[in-house]
């Protein structure tokens, strides 16, 4: 990712999620409740780390600029100006996908923990039953939100 195609293209993906997890944490805000703001700083925060790359390995800061300027300026629009969304994100069934998320997550982190122990049997089992759960979570999140 040396040249600046690859950068524009790569940046131009992780926009998507600069956008959800900002509105995401945008409507948190706005209607008092923790688990968007969590789940947004998680979605639209992690893929900071690409910026902050990208500028101590080059000394480019421009990408991590955007990225703030993204993450930020949906958060505001979705809090401040478009209720409809924020509404959406309020729902019983983003709720549900965010809890999905953060079991998804915990899998993973205890799957690598017990892999960095040494137990490759461990970790595969930890980390995919809690993957595995919390994908069911998230899964039955979206069947919620879509209304099914």
């Amino acid at each position: 990712m040396s040249n600046s195609l690859d950068a524009a293209l790569v940046f131009g993906f992780l926009t998507f999620f600069h956008l959800w997890g900002g509105a995401a944490a945008g409507a948190g805000i706005a209607g008092h409740r923790l688990a968007p703001v969590l789940w947004g700083g998680l979605i639209g925060g992690a893929p900071l780390y690409f910026g902050v790359e990208r500028g101590l390995a080059l000394g480019e800061w421009g990408w991590l600029a955007w990225q703030l300027l993204t993450l930020l300026i949906s958060g505001w629009l979705v809090g401040a100006r478009l209720r409809p969304l924020r509404e959406r994100f309020l729902t019983r069934g983003m709720t549900t996908l965010a809890t999905g998320t953060f079991i998804m997550a915990m899998g993973a982190l205890v799957g690598a923990w017990f892999f960095r122990l040494g137990s490759e049997f461990w970790s595969l089992l930890a980390g995919g039953v809690g993957f595995l759960f919390g994908a069911m979570w998230f899964g039955a999140g979206i069947k919620q939100l879509r209304g099914k």
